[in-house]
């Protein structure tokens, strides 16, 4: 077989694959006996079925994925002043009383890890 006739089959068992499936819409020209396709729908409804609802599922996707972070509040980002109270964690009750009473350490402790 030439390369020709090989391509020219290919195309023509291609060509028929794709429009064999859509044969039987051909078939009858007419609805059948029992068959009742009711009334249309208005644009308004189509509209509404094929824009509205998509569009509708895509804004309540939207409000539930960003909804948590927006209940959170604004969060820390480097580079900007730190706007939160300072939160002292298992320190004293009074922590007021706590840093007026404390005394410098001399000669070692601290952050200099010389003890």
């Amino acid at each position: 077989m030439t390369r020709s006739a090989l391509r020219s089959a290919t195309v023509a068992a291609v060509t028929a694959l794709v429009l064999l499936p859509s044969s039987p819409a051909f078939a009858a020209s007419h609805p059948d006996a029992g068959a009742d396709p009711g009334g249309g729908l208005s644009v308004w409804q189509t509209l509404l079925i094929f824009a509205g609802i998509p569009a509708g599922i895509f804004a309540l996707i939207v409000v539930l994925v960003s909804a948590p972070s927006a209940a959170r509040g604004p969060r820390y980002r480097p580079g900007l002043g730190w706007w939160a109270a300072p939160v002292w964690f298992n320190g004293p009750e009074d922590a007021d009383s706590a840093v007026r009473s404390a005394t410098a350490t001399t000669g070692g402790g601290g952050a200099s890890a010389r003890w």
